[in-house]
């Protein structure tokens, strides 16, 4: 079985990441602490409880942002951080309760995104948000019904979760659909949500995430979903049907660990490279952080580290 040392992964991070993604590093694989993580998030809000600033490195833009916001809340998730009376939290909900114009709000790329450097897929257009929207709903639902639920849009909520969950079984749920379903049937059984039908829902998550997987390990270096997008341990649900392509991808992150540096990312800001050069080429080195996180907690979930 093939595994990996980490030492100059953790060597990288410290040489390259910025204070949030370091942070993150250490509560994950250096004996950090949560508040360390909070406090370097915290820099990214603004006055009014949402986030930006390029907390999504892909997205400069220094507006509050619904995708930048739910970006820090997945964030707050991924190292369980649950205290809703912190102040990160109370500008969250402050936010969600008088900025975020939910669900109407709720888009993918936003106007003010033209006036920052930013990737091409965060141009704006109206009709890519009509449907690259749909994760970002799903999203702020999820955190609603799950940790708000005395906010004014929770009833809002959970009616246009009935709708949404129509849509589940629809073709195009855009590029964040499946991981914002999969987190929102999640978010209703941790809140025992009645009335649906959980194991014909996962049933079509099992679908979705199984036929979204890219399993030729040739295009993993471009962009594609891998299993380790959807598949973080072995009790996952869509576990059993993938397991020999998650090995695949265990040995195929194995062997393509630069040395004296992390994995490549899988895209870029295409056309806007040009228009943002040294921007783009920041962007790249700080999503390697956030990358190289997200593979050496993979490879840690499933005993993949020396």
């Amino acid at each position: 079985m093939k595994k990996v040392n980490l030492n100059h992964v953790a060597s990288w991070m410290h040489r390259n990441a910025r204070e949030l993604e370091l942070a993150i590093w250490n509560y994950h694989f250096e004996n950090g602490n949560k508040e360390d993580v909070v406090n370097a998030l915290m820099y990214y809000q603004n006055e009014d409880g949402g986030f930006g600033n390029a907390v999504d490195p892909d997205n400069w833009n220094v507006n509050s942002l619904p995708m930048a916001t739910l970006f820090s809340i997945n964030i707050l998730k991924d190292i369980e951080f649950f205290d809703m009376q912190h102040p990160i939290y109370l500008g969250i909900k402050r936010y969600i309760d008088t900025e975020l114009n939910f669900p109407k709000g709720c888009t993918f790329t936003a106007i003010t995104n033209k006036d920052y450097p930013h990737a091409s897929y965060y141009n704006y257009d109206e009709k890519y948000n009509i449907t690259e929207s749909t994760g970002v709903i799903l999203g702020f639902c999820s955190f609603i019904i799950e940790n708000y639920c005395d906010s004014k849009m929770y009833s809002a909520a959970l009616e246009l979760i009935g709708k949404m969950l129509v849509k589940l079984f629809d073709d195009n749920l855009g590029d964040m659909g499946p991981t914002g379903y999969i987190s929102l049937v999640n978010a209703m059984k941790h809140a025992q949500i009645k009335g649906y039908d959980y194991d014909k829902l996962e049933l079509r998550l099992k679908e979705l995430v199984n036929n979204s997987i890219q399993r030729n390990p040739e295009q993993w270096p471009y962009y594609g979903y891998r299993p380790s997008d959807y598949i973080k341990f072995e009790d996952s649900i869509f576990y059993q049907d993938n397991k020999d392509i998650i090995n695949v991808e265990l040995d195929f992150l194995c062997d393509t660990l630069l040395e004296n540096d992390v994995w490549p990312i899988s895209w870029s800001w295409f056309e806007n490279n040009e228009k943002y050069p040294k921007e783009s080429t920041i962007s790249e080195n700080w999503w390697k952080s956030i990358k190289a996180i997200e593979r050496a907690k993979f490879l840690k979930n499933f005993r993949r580290t020396q």
